[in-house]
C-alpha cells in the first residue's frame, strides 16, 4: 500500500511539472509585431470531428455508393444481354482455370467488370 501511494505521488508530481513546464516556453506576443497565421495543423484525435474531415468522409462515402451503383447497373445490363452474359461466363471460366493452375496473380488480372469511369 505504501508503494502504491509513493507511485501515485511521483506520477502526480510529474503531471504537475509537465503542465507548468509547457507554459514556460511560450513566447509572449507583442501586439504589432505578432504575425497572425491562418494555417492549422491537423495533429490530434479530435481532428476526426472537424468540418473538413466530415466533408471528406461524406465525399468518400458518396463516391463508393456511386461506384457500387455503377457496378449494379452493369450486372443488370449484362443479365439482359445474352452476348454480354456469354462474355462474362467465358471470363469466369478463364479465371477459374488460372486459379486451379495456381496462377492466382494472373487470375486477379482478369477484367471481370467494365473499366471504372471517372
Amino acid at each position: 500500500l505504501a508503494q502504491v501511494i509513493i507511485n501515485m505521488k511521483i506520477i502526480s508530481a510529474l503531471i504537475v511539472a509537465a503542465a507548468t513546464a509547457s507554459s514556460a516556453f511560450v513566447v509572449p506576443s507583442t501586439g504589432s509585431s505578432a504575425v497572425a497565421s491562418s494555417t492549422r495543423m491537423q495533429m490530434g484525435l479530435f481532428d476526426f470531428f472537424s468540418e473538413d474531415a466530415r466533408k471528406e468522409r461524406e465525399a468518400r462515402k458518396q463516391a463508393e455508393i456511386e461506384e457500387q451503383e455503377r457496378l449494379q447497373r452493369e450486372i443488370i445490363e449484362r443479365r439482359k444481354n445474352p452476348e454480354k452474359m456469354e462474355e462474362y461466363e467465358a471470363k469466369v471460366k478463364v479465371r477459374r482455370a488460372l486459379r486451379m493452375a495456381g496462377e492466382d496473380e494472373m487470375a486477379t488480372k482478369v477484367q471481370m467488370f467494365g473499366e471504372k469511369k471517372e
